[in-house]
């Protein structure tokens, strides 16, 4: 495990970016903040989640995709050192999950829904599993950007928005004129898809609306 990571939608991300952090779901709903649904929302409030944030230490778009890409929680991939961890305020509970919180059933225990310890953590988190993932729940409900410094990795569907914009300029404009706004020292990266990703196939047959959710 080298880096946790956080993808989005272009108008969640910007909200990151203006407020300096990520945001738990139940930090920007509280706070009046924009942010755009995701397809977790009711299960994140379902299982007591809605104010934790997770960080997966996969990059799911890198690693499905050759079957699944791109990722459908967003193009906007924040990449965060490890050492966030480090620097977690007094009060955080980081705890690791089992399987996606999509697979959790009604009626079973905490201890099948989660890591007990940091042993089993070790025994059991491999650095392709998607579905493991570390989720941090603050007591302010948000994670801050060290020395609010951001990194992001940003799909280009090689598509334009509703306006004829292409998406993926329009998008990094918006990200940089958020982080501008929150005095964010943000770093913009154009992903790189490996060999047989099929991402460009996949953005290709999206609707305009779609286009729009995700990069407008």
């Amino acid at each position: 495990m080298t880096h946790l990571h956080q993808a989005n939608s272009v108008i969640t991300s910007c909200t990151y970016l203006q407020q300096g952090g990520i945001l738990s779901r139940g930090f920007a709903e509280d706070h009046g903040l924009q942010q755009s649904a995701q397809p977790t929302d009711e299960l994140d409030r379902k299982y007591g989640i809605w104010h934790s944030i997770f960080v997966p230490h996969v990059d799911i778009h890198d690693r499905q995709g050759r079957t699944k890409a791109p990722n459908l929680f967003g193009p906007v991939l924040f990449v965060l050192d490890l050492d966030v961890l480090l620097r977690l305020p007094p009060g955080t509970e980081v705890r690791v999950t089992k399987r996606s919180p999509a697979y959790w059933y009604n009626t079973e225990p905490d201890s099948a829904r989660w890591f007990q310890n940091a042993e089993e953590v070790a025994k059991n988190l491999s650095p392709d599993d998607l579905h493991k993932m570390p989720a941090i729940q603050t007591p302010s409900g948000r994670l801050d950007f060290p020395n609010r410094r951001a990194r992001i990795i940003l799909d280009d569907p090689q598509r334009q928005v509703r306006s004829g914009v292409n998406a993926y300029t329009h998008a990094e404009a918006r990200l940089r004129e958020a982080a501008e706004h929150g005095k964010v020292e943000v770093s913009i990266e154009r992903r790189k898809c490996q060999t047989g990703c099929i991402c460009a196939s996949k953005y290709a047959a999206w609707s305009t609306p779609v286009v729009d959710f995700y990069f407008g």
